[in-house]
């Protein structure tokens, strides 16, 4: 524990940016990789589907990793928009998963289905008229973090003077990753449009790496009770919910958990202590392929914003300080620290100062934005600080397990045929018990022991 003499000295340890791979055993302390082999060249990569905002698809330490030809927008344009074909103003053959029966017997998801199956035929256009794909990099910032804790691969890029090593990694460095770029309006819609075309894509995993703002589903319990005979869902809803708005909710529900029984979807538990957690990870249930996900810190500890009741697994992110009813924990090193009032019986000794690096859009925009107004002309790079970010809450734990579950499909050692069960339960499978208090945290482990670089003794 901090001890009285240090504190708001502002004396943070510095820490390894590589440490959560670390923590879920995919590096070991001499950054190898243990018991992996890496897929072939000619072999089929393991296909992450990201449903966020888009990503910085030319960043050096992603470039490789994304399938820029399938990446979709469906922010700027209805059924969606091709942004990477270049000139190319007419989409390819694509091979589709056109058999797929997720969309049985919900009739706005079936519609949609034979919708977009038609729009992705050969030859269609890329982009719908004169609409340009709403990709640029001032969208991009959430989606290209997720997407380098991912799959990001580290290269080599020429600077100022010299050749410089950007020797950052993502979970699953082989893997490929496809934007499946959305807005954040309340639209089913637009969702069902998303988890449509993973699953026509044939993603081997679909990670939704924050809340859908369905107006009655993302806070389930309201509607266990009723004002004058109406149920206080609809009725504290943001905007009123038209029947078939509703029965396309309803329907979107049942499409995530059908396109679960496929392939594993992995969700974000929520930031705010949802003890039920947020729509969709409060839909994960031990008979579907819905995999919800909490936040451990550097130390082993419970996330101060991550509940851990009702999730599927925990895995490594960043910190908050609490200072509520439940719990005290404080940043003692903050400059602006102040333990006038703070209970003697406190938490402060959980607090982690770790937080996640990942890939950032590169330049002005972005978490970590660059010193520079323009790049420089020959594409060389001028700084680096700018291509990398702090991150964290639950989106980082969920893109960790994604990464981690394409891990398990590259190396072999989660089968090519296994469903969206199969998937989880191999998920649980690797998992080792993190003890808190009177509580017990699953995290993913691929070899060796949970490592957490900030534990205190």
């Amino acid at each position: 524990m901090t001890t009285t003499s240090q504190i708001g000295q502002e004396n943070y340890p510095d820490y390894d940016a590589l440490w959560h791979l670390k923590t879920i055993g995919v590096l070991d302390q001499d950054y190898n990789r243990p018991d992996f082999t890496p897929p072939c060249e000619t072999e089929k990569k393991t296909r992450v589907a990201v449903i966020d905002t888009s990503v910085a698809v030319d960043h050096p330490n992603l470039a490789p990793a994304i399938n820029k030809l399938l990446a979709i927008d469906l922010f700027s344009t209805r059924l969606g928009a091709f942004p990477y074909y270049g000139d190319v103003d007419k989409l390819g053959a694509l091979e589709l998963n056109a058999t797929t029966q997720v969309a049985d017997g919900l009739t706005h998801s079936s519609r949609l289905l034979a919708e977009l199956n038609d729009r992705l035929c050969h030859g269609e256009a890329t982009r719908m008229g004169t609409i340009r794909p709403a990709v640029a990099p001032e969208f991009s910032v959430h989606g290209t973090a997720i997407a380098g804790l991912v799959g990001a691969r580290p290269c080599k890029v020429d600077g100022v003077e010299n050749s410089l090593m950007l020797p950052y990694a993502g979970v699953d460095p082989t893997c490929e990753i496809v934007p499946i770029s959305t807005n954040f309006d309340p639209d089913p819609e637009q969702m069902i449009l998303a988890f449509l075309y993973a699953e026509l894509i044939d993603a081997d995993v679909v990670l939704l790496p924050r809340i859908i703002p369905d107006p009655i589903r993302t806070q389930p319990e309201l509607s266990a009770h009723s004002v004058n005979g109406q149920e206080l869902g609809p009725l504290v809803a943001p905007c009123p919910v038209t029947p078939e708005q509703e029965a396309m909710w309803s329907e979107l529900a049942e499409l995530i958990v059908a396109v679960s029984m496929k392939r594993p979807v992995v969700c974000a538990a929520g930031n705010a202590n949802e003890e039920f957690a947020i729509y969709p990870a409060n839909l994960a249930t031990e008979h579907n392929g819905i995999i919800s996900v909490g936040a451990l810190n550097s130390k082993g500890y419970r996330s101060g914003y991550s509940d851990a009741r009702n999730t599927t697994v925990m895995a490594p992110s960043n910190d908050s300080e609490v200072f509520d009813r439940t719990e005290v924990r404080l940043d003692e090193q903050d400059r602006d620290y102040d333990g006038v009032g703070v209970p003697e019986k406190n938490s402060n000794h959980k607090f982690s100062s770790f937080e996640i690096i990942s890939t950032d859009v590169p330049g002005r925009f972005g978490y970590a934005s660059s010193p520079f107004e323009n790049e420089l002309s020959d594409d060389t790079l001028r700084e680096f600080g700018s291509y990398f970010c702090r991150f964290g809450g639950t989106s980082a734990s969920s893109a960790i397990v994604a990464g981690f579950l394409a891990l398990g499909r590259s190396s072999g050692n989660l089968g090519t045929d296994a469903d969206g069960l199969a998937a989880k339960n191999w998920l649980l499978s690797k998992c080792q018990l993190v003890s808190e208090d009177d509580m017990q945290h699953r995290l993913p482990v691929w070899s060796g022991t949970p490592y957490f670089p900030n534990a205190t003794v």
